[in-house]
């Protein structure tokens, strides 16, 4: 009978291999994910997949390669905020942003 063998077909695994999956769940920090609103709407989450992948700098840059103008970005803890004024500029920054929060 081996260690994680109990003898009647049962494996258990040590009590170190169980902690080491809570810690696995512990390593992510509060900034991988921020969530996204356009006129106090939500569309999404923005993940961060690297400490220095841009985050609210990351979505400027997606909404002035489509060229949309006419918005302003804050952000207040976890939250990114797209403010926007024209109606029509507003919906289409909203189904962008569901798309590149989906893909990303």
């Amino acid at each position: 009978m081996n260690m994680m063998n109990n003898g009647n077909g049962f494996f258990f695994l040590p009590l170190a291999m169980i902690a080491d999956f809570d810690r696995e769940e512990g390593r992510k920090i509060a900034h991988d994910r921020q969530n996204v609103y356009v006129n106090g709407d939500y569309v999404g989450d923005k993940i961060s997949l690297t400490q220095n992948d841009g985050g609210v700098k990351a979505i400027e840059d997606y909404l002035e390669s489509r060229d949309f103008q006419g918005y302003k970005v804050t952000q207040e803890g976890d939250r990114i905020y797209i403010d926007v004024e024209d109606e029509i500029e507003r919906e289409n920054i909203k189904n962008h942003l569901e798309v590149y929060t989906q893909i990303r």
